[in-house]
């Protein structure tokens, strides 16, 4: 695979990214656009020498897929949804304040103006029209419960979250590693927007920063992106496409990877794992899609070096993440 040409298409698209506000816009358009492909292959998953929720270090496997080469912006999002609730408004910045529904459903929208058959489903119905109101924070505890049992049909064709192994092969370059602590470059400044160089905890435009080998934008920094998985322990044995707990019954919480606008640069690193409740909307939490792939040859595990500390707690037999007031809201 020419990973030189995804580089070059994904930099001439970062000049490209002032999409019109106009009744002509496709918000399906505008993603194909940018859907990059990622050869499959496994990689050494994890860090020994950080938060110990990263740990053990362990060989995963992952099938080829398709990652939008930047965090779906504002006005993708509201062609498909036909509103926004982004704190910080602007078509080009990404998306925010969305809970991990508010972007399945979203998903499943994009899927069906694609003709692609939509991923995730609840009760049995993939058309979100039928799974009622979105639940926030303060929903009962019974519907949290319902709406707990999405699911997901990752050989569906059409739009979805990355999984946890999903985003962390990608973001490290996949079968071609950049052995980086950042998603494009081993300093934060050229890859990212994090607190080190966004002082006022803004979101900026996508894809103004250094794109990765495979060029894909902001893996690191912006916003916090959600991923599909339930937040639990890594295990030896869960090497094949890992989707993560079975269940929320373990944490109650779902994964959220890279970093943002308002973190310190050690949340975002490649290996750093973050876990929220799927109903929590954030100023600086947003998302990016895939699509699956066929499969393809998995090439022999390589090596991936980690090189940056941090604390984390742990609470009940799971590691959880420790955070500072990260700029998230109910």
């Amino acid at each position: 695979m020419n990973f030189k040409k995804f580089v070059s298409a994904a930099v001439f698209l970062s000049g490209a990214f002032a999409f019109a506000q106009d009744s002509g816009f496709s918000a399906a358009d505008s993603i194909a656009s940018k859907m990059v492909s990622v050869e499959g292959g496994t990689f050494k998953m994890g860090s020994l020498e950080n938060e110990k929720n990263e740990s053990p270090v362990h060989d995963v496997k992952v099938n080829s897929f398709l990652m939008c080469a930047t965090e779906v912006t504002q006005e993708e999002y509201e062609a498909v949804m036909g509103y926004n609730y982004s704190a910080n408004k602007g078509g080009t910045l990404p998306v925010e304040e969305v809970s991990w529904y508010d972007a399945v459903i979203f998903c499943n929208k994009l899927s069906e103006m694609s003709g692609f058959e939509p991923v995730y489903s609840l009760g049995g119905s993939k058309n979100t029209d039928e799974w009622g109101e979105i639940p926030r924070m303060d929903a009962s505890e019974e519907v949290k419960a319902i709406w707990s049992s999405v699911e997901a049909d990752i050989n569906a064709d059409g739009y979805r979250l990355p999984t946890e192994a999903e985003w962390e092969y990608a973001a490290k370059g996949g079968n071609t590693p950049e052995n980086s602590v950042y998603s494009g470059s081993p300093i934060i400044t050229v890859c990212a927007w994090s607190k080190v160089n966004s002082a006022d905890g803004i979101t900026k435009e996508v894809g103004l920063k250094r794109a990765n080998v495979l060029g894909l934008f902001d893996m690191s920094g912006n916003v916090w992106e959600w991923c599909y998985d339930w937040y639990g322990n890594y295990r030896y044995a869960a090497n094949d496409n890992p989707l993560g707990e079975s269940d929320s019954t373990v944490t109650g919480k779902k994964i959220r990877r890279g970093g943002s606008v308002k973190s310190d640069a050690v949340f975002c690193r490649n290996e750093n794992r973050a876990s929220s409740v799927p109903v929590l909307r954030g100023v600086d939490l947003g998302f990016r899609v895939v699509r699956s792939a066929p499969a393809a040859a998995v090439p022999e595990a390589e090596t991936s070096d980690s090189v940056v500390s941090d604390t984390d707690d742990v609470s009940d037999g799971i590691i959880e993440d420790v955070f500072v007031d990260d700029g998230f809201s109910k």
